[in-house]
Order: C-alpha cells, then structure tokens, then sequence
C-alpha cells in the first residue's frame, strides 16, 4: 500500500488569468513568482508546474534562468523557443517536449508566434547541483507513441540511452493518452520513489476510485502499483517520478 496517495483537485491550484501584464491564463501548482505559500513548495525535486495558455502573438519574453532543469511539454498549438545558447528558434507542437539544463546561466523566451492559444506545461525540476553546463534539446513524439500505452518522454543519467531526452537529476517523465475505453495502463512505483500525476485532459480513474478530471493532480509515494482507465471519453496525463524525499 502506498504510504502517501493524495488528490489535489484543480480548484485548489492558484489560478493568474491572462491580461496585459501576463501573457497567459495560468494554473500553479507550486509557488513561483507571485503566488507564495510556504505549505506549497515542491514535491520532492519537483518545484514548478505551471499550466499555460498563452494568447496569440504574446508569450514570455527574453528572460534568464539558472541552476534549475526545465521541460516544456506542448499541450496544443505551437511554441516557439529561443536561447542564447543556440541562437536557433524551434517551433514545437503538441506533444513535443524540450529540455533546458539552465545551469550555469542561460537567457530563453517562449512565444506563441501563431493566431490560437497555445498551452503547454512548464516543469522545474531541482538540479543535483550548481553550475552545470547548459543544455538544450528537444524530440517530436508522435501521437501513436502514447496512444493507449505509457511513453517514457523524459529520463536521467542512469537510462539516456534508452530515452530521447534526459535531465541530470534522478527523475523520470511518462505520458500517455487513452482513447479506447477498454485500454488499461499500469504503473509500478517501487519502495523508495515518489509520483505526481497531472491530468491534462479528459478523465482518468486511478486505481478503481480514485478520478481525475481536468488539471486534477495527484501524489503518491511507493510502493504501489497503479492502474489508469478512462473516466471519459479520453484522457491525457503526465507522470513526473522520482526518488522519495521529504522537505
């Protein structure tokens, strides 16, 4: 049995709508900016999970970052994306996902170029330490990869070579999008790790009882084995794992 398995309803996440002064309707899921709650740091390494939906033609300027590792994961639209460290503005769609090893410094914007909104999640993820080199790279998953079953999007040092993108910290990253109601995809969370799951869209049941609607989060620490199925027509979540830490 799981030793913590906690619901966080989208209701309780901190909500900035869009305006002149931000570019986006966004839900935070830790403090950042702003929004301050010293009951609501982190999870483990996990420090941010901003929701974004960004206007059209708007987005977050040149801005710089350091000693923290960023994903980007597209949830609709396009993104564009600059850094100092390349020079070379990429443009990604949904599913995609991009990864900023920040580390010593590095300047970056994200712009929606384009006229609908464009939504993406945007993680933070704690480094293992200061000063590491910047790094930028980005994959194009394509929808099949996750239809019905658990993409591995995002891994660490210990499996690079089996996943397309890597962090240097200890987590890991899947996704997944049902759409047949008879599909089923397990979890295992082994003794000594830990899991927030977010609800992108649609509707999941986890574990039998347990539901997730729309940008409903949950938190679990192992060991446990858990089991998704469709609450809806379809659904779409993310996995964020890693080692079990208390702060």
């Amino acid at each position: 049995m799981a030793k913590h398995f906690r619901k966080i309803p989208a209701s309780d996440l901190h909500y900035l709508p869009a305006s002149q002064m931000h570019p986006a309707n966004t839900y935070f899921h830790f403090s950042f900016a702003n929004y301050h709650n010293p009951n609501n740091m982190n999870f483990g390494v996990l420090r941010v999970l901003n929701d974004d939906d960004v206007k059209p033609h708007d987005g977050f300027g040149q801005h710089p970052h350091r000693d923290m590792e960023i994903v980007s994961y597209i949830v609709k639209g396009k993104l564009t994306h600059w850094d100092n460290a390349t020079d070379a503005p990429e443009t990604l769609g949904r599913g995609n996902v991009q990864i900023v090893t920040a580390g010593t410094g590095v300047w970056h914007s994200e712009l929606n170029k384009h006229d609908g909104w464009t939504r993406f999640l945007q993680i933070w993820i704690l480094p293992p330490k200061y000063d590491l080199p910047v790094r930028y790279e980005n994959h194009d998953f394509q929808p099949e990869q996750r239809d019905n079953k658990l993409l591995h999007i995002v891994g660490n040092l210990s499996n690079k070579d089996q996943v397309p993108l890597h962090l240097n910290q200890d987590v890991n990253l899947y996704v997944s999008e049902l759409t047949d109601s008879n599909a089923k995809v397990t979890f295992q969370l082994n003794e000594g790790r830990q899991v927030y799951i977010n609800n992108i869209e649609g509707s999941v049941t986890v574990d039998e009882d347990t539901r997730l609607d729309e940008r409903d989060s949950l938190e679990v620490i192992g060991p446990a084995e858990l089991v998704f199925t469709l609450a809806g027509s379809t659904a779409h979540f993310i996995l964020i794992e890693m080692a079990e830490r208390h702060d």
